[in-house]
């Protein structure tokens, strides 16, 4: 090969080469500028944020590849085409100038890339806002420039993680509105680079509003409690007065409780569909209850199930947004009836709040529920003779009393079975009503925890009365969210739990024998030999009366 011929070769294997290198840099280019493997993780430390959905559009694209090689305009970024109509109806509020479709793309950038501080918390609900009307929303979403995820449970966190982004500019919207006094970040809409295959993670600063429900167990406020049918149970509500300020079409904020068949809503007035009761609602640093009619309403809704519905709704909330942080309570009370469950299910009531989450339109949110149980139980008696337990007894009475002493007025629920009055309205058993049926069973039930004295009031026929009253204790555990995890009964130091066998105690009775007598025997005795005296004395003096006569003779 001449030296000529070599020279071309070698020019051409360069020029094939560098034609390589250069197809090489546009296949990774283009590759670079289709990457997929974006994601946003969006946190929370509050259960509030669980299930809440977090929404992110794509503004601008990201060109790494561009960036890479130094031939990137604008740092990479490049206004996307479903953009162009936000910031032409915006080119005024944002001082653009004339915004035209050649110019539309650089406007933007220039804009976007000068904020800083609270003008880029301004842009970031403008277009959050803008993206979320239906129109805008359906067309980034037909682009493919909409993603969402809702958060779920990681640990101590809450995390919405949305992947599968191309790189670029997103705008971030997680579900309801912010309720922070301190760090306000609008509706949190929050403006993220994605520009690698690295996580970007952002952790919300704003709160949302909870609810906490407590029952009153003795003086204490507690997720539980046990009451005795016909006991009034008193239930609160406690919410916080979230910040408003940027909700200028008003805001939403209502209590929503829901009470099982096993407990009756006191105060209800009016007739179906009509219904309202009177709770009281305050807020911390106003004087005086609130007003119903003027700063609240209260709804009852009673269905054919027996389950109670009822809304707390603030009328004119927004006036309130002075007391923002601040607690507010609702306090009613309800009373345990015939339908209580008894032992372990309880009688739950729960309660959420629904708020406004948008400031922009008339959506809702709704908080995380809260539950309070209430629990009943029972005991029973097993009548038997001391001599022989499988001998049961027909026909004993007795007497429920408190631990004080004072008799317990009771309800037939059937042959054995009785409990306390649910209302004032109930006609009490006959005391001779309660007592043991042919097996020797005797039932009670719908009671609350603590002592009892049962009192026999008269034995079966031929046995002995007990003398002193039989005291029975009810004791139950829960675990930490108030939920009943065992239950018993004791009696006299003797333990029947309600998981292994029963709570039926054994109650024994003696048989009255009757003291032999002697009165009979010795009457008849005495009779007997006192006609004998009455004998021998007549005969005597016959005979001594004969004597005489012949003497006399």
């Amino acid at each position: 090969m001449n030296s000529l011929t070599k020279k071309l070769a070698a020019g051409v294997i360069a020029a094939a080469t560098m034609l390589g290198i250069a197809g090489l840099g546009a296949t990774t280019a283009n590759a670079d500028a289709a990457a997929s493997d974006g994601v946003i993780k969006i946190s929370s430390s509050s259960a509030e944020f669980n299930g809440k959905t977090v929404t992110a559009y794509q503004m601008f694209s990201y060109d790494k590849a561009a960036v890479g090689n130094g031939t990137a305009t604008n740092a990479g970024y490049k206004l996307i085409d479903s953009w162009d109509a936000f910031f032409k109806a915006k080119a005024t509020d944002f001082s653009l100038g004339t915004v035209t479709d050649d110019n539309v793309k650089q406007k933007a950038y220039d804009y976007v890339s000068g904020l800083k501080d609270k003008a880029l918390v301004e842009f970031a609900k403008t277009a959050s806002d803008w993206a979320k009307v239906s129109t805008n929303d359906a067309a980034l979403q037909a682009a493919g420039l909409k993603h969402t995820a809702d958060a779920t449970q990681n640990g101590k966190q809450y995390t919405a993680t949305i992947d599968g982004l191309a790189y670029g500019y997103y705008v971030v919207s997680p579900q309801s509105g912010s309720t922070d006094t301190t760090d306000k970040r609008g509706t949190d809409a929050i403006l993220l680079n994605v520009k690698n295959n690295t996580a970007v993670e952002q952790n919300l600063k704003s709160t949302y509003p909870t609810v906490e429900k407590t029952v009153k167990n003795g003086t204490e406020d507690s997720n539980h409690n046990s009451a005795q049918i016909g006991d009034k149970v008193e239930f609160k509500l406690v919410s916080t007065v979230p910040d408003m300020s940027e909700y200028t079409k008003g805001y939403t904020f209502k209590f929503t409780d829901t009470l099982s068949k096993g407990l009756t809503l006191n105060g209800v007035t009016g007739t179906d569909g009509n219904k309202t009761f009177a709770p009281t609602v305050k807020i911390d640093g106003v004087d005086g209850d609130l007003v119903k009619g003027t700063d609240y309403n209260a709804t009852v809704v009673e269905n054919e199930d027996g389950i109670t519905s009822l809304t707390i709704e603030m009328v004119n909330f927004k006036s309130k947004q002075q007391y923002v942080g601040k607690a507010i309570t609702v306090e009613y009370s309800a009373t345990l009836n015939e339908n209580a469950v008894v032992g372990t299910n309880g009688n739950d009531n729960t309660a959420k709040v629904v708020y406004s989450n948008d400031p922009s339109t008339d959506g809702t949110g709704e908080s995380q529920e809260d539950k309070t149980y209430t629990y009943d139980f029972n005991f029973g008696i097993n009548k038997v003779d001391a001599e022989n337990a499988n001998k049961k007894l027909e026909g004993a009475q007795f007497e429920l009393q408190d631990s004080t002493g004072k008799k317990i007025d009771l309800v037939k629920v059937s042959d054995n079975t009785f409990r306390p009055k649910a209302k004032d309205t109930e006609a009490a058993a006959e005391d001779t009503d309660v007592k043991t049926d042919v097996n020797g069973v005797l039932n009670f039930t719908g009671l609350k925890e603590g002592t009892y004295k049962v009192v026999e009031t008269k034995a079966p026929e031929g046995y002995n009365k007990l003398t002193a009253p039989i005291e029975v204790t009810i004791h139950a555990n829960y675990d930490a969210e108030g939920k009943l995890t065992d239950w018993g009964v004791t009696k006299s130091g003797e333990t029947y739990n309600k998981d292994n066998t029963s709570t039926t105690i054994t109650v024994e009775n003696k048989k009255g024998i009757e003291l032999p007598s002697t009165g009979g025997m010795g009457t008849a005795l005495f009779t007997v030999f006192g006609v004998l005296i009455v004998a021998l004395g007549a005969g005597w003096y016959v005979k001594s009366n004969r004597k005489a006569s012949k003497h006399a003779a």
